[in-house]
């Protein structure tokens, strides 16, 4: 594939949330199909190739660009306006131009109701554990569901603490998951660590289970308030994901899942699923798995008896135990049935 180079660039999309206005930016990273620009705010703005996903605070091209061979370096500087983006470049190249006066900016779309197919779930929860046994990652969705051991001491914490977050949830009880969202941002490797990843996950799940009630409604947004507290733990570019995820705003990646678990025909479950799951080393698949188990999770009714004080083997929610042994999401104990 052929890559431009050093000629003015056309945007084809603003995100939502790329702000209005006149400000200096600097090159925060670099990468293949990314460059992403720090504001005088604290925001990172994303420059994008044309086939990325489009991001709220995103410009993406209508060129296929390799910016990592564009001699940009971190702390060059640059002019970010709606009309055009002019970015210095090291290596005493010219400043890349970017025209954004006829992109066409995007709203911000609402969480897709999340479908009750679970069949289809339960067959893309085995594809994503096949995907994860080859990753070799760290957090699987099987100890999630079932009495699975997970995978090494950093899965053993991830799976812990995603679990409290569960049994948190479960029982409504804002404290217990403010503990384990303090234990999961900023945990594991990578620009954007793998309990970061799967909290976007996690946050999705529940935006897309909006219906499920006004409880669940207000203990999701009471949370969202508790981890934007906690960004500070992690990196700034996962921090900067985390903020749309706290928000509602669920990426391309993951409303395409939300989409594919509805009954409707004609849903790529397979390509969805797949799609995600390409995002970084192991990104998408934790992702996947925030997705997968919060699906369960915003599902089940808040229960009045806490679960947290059960020392038996299974850590899983209460209301997910009697489905997940057939691996099928919707055969639970009726008495948790909504």
């Amino acid at each position: 594939m052929r890559f431009t180079a050093d000629r003015i660039r056309r945007a084809a999309t603003l995100g939502s949330d790329v702000p209005r206005g006149e400000f200096p930016v600097r090159v925060h990273s670099v990468f293949h199909a990314a460059l992403n620009l720090s504001s005088p705010r604290g925001e990172l703005l994303t420059v994008l190739s044309a086939e990325a996903d489009d991001l709220p605070r995103g410009v993406r091209l209508v060129s296929v660009e390799d910016f990592s061979s564009l001699g940009f370096r971190a702390g060059d500087g640059g002019v970010f306006a709606v009309d055009e983006i002019a970015l210095d470049r090291s290596a005493g190249r010219p400043p890349l131009r970017v025209d954004c006066a006829a992109a066409r900016r995007l709203a911000a779309p609402p969480p897709p109701p999340l479908g009750d197919d679970d069949v289809r779930r339960s067959a893309g929860v085995a594809q994503l554990e096949t995907l994860q046994e080859r990753a070799a990652t760290d957090l699987r969705i099987a100890p999630l569901l079932t009495l699975a051991q997970p995978s090494g001491v950093m899965g053993e914490r991830l799976t812990q603490a995603a679990l409290d977050l569960g049994r948190g949830v479960q029982a409504g009880r804002l404290d217990a998951m403010r503990d384990a969202a303090a234990r999961l941002v900023g945990l594991g490797q990578g620009l954007t660590p793998a309990g970061d990843d799967f909290l976007c996950g996690f946050f999705a799940a529940g935006f897309c289970r909006r219906a499920a009630g006004l409880a669940h409604a207000h203990l999701l947004m009471s949370f969202a308030e508790v981890v934007r507290e906690l960004l500070g733990q992690t990196t700034e570019i996962s921090a900067s994901f985390l903020r749309d995820a706290l928000a509602g705003r669920i990426s391309r990646p993951l409303a395409a899942l939300a989409e594919a678990c509805s009954d409707a025909p004609g849903r790529d479950f397979d390509g969805a699923l797949r799609r995600l799951a390409a995002i970084g080393h192991s990104s998408g698949l934790d992702a996947a798995t925030g997705f997968f188990y919060g699906a369960i999770v915003w599902r089940a009714p808040i229960s009045a008896e806490s679960p947290l004080d059960n020392k038996t083997a299974t850590l899983r929610p209460r209301s997910v135990a009697d489905s997940v042994a057939e691996r099928q999401f919707g055969a639970a104990d009726p008495a948790y049935s909504e």
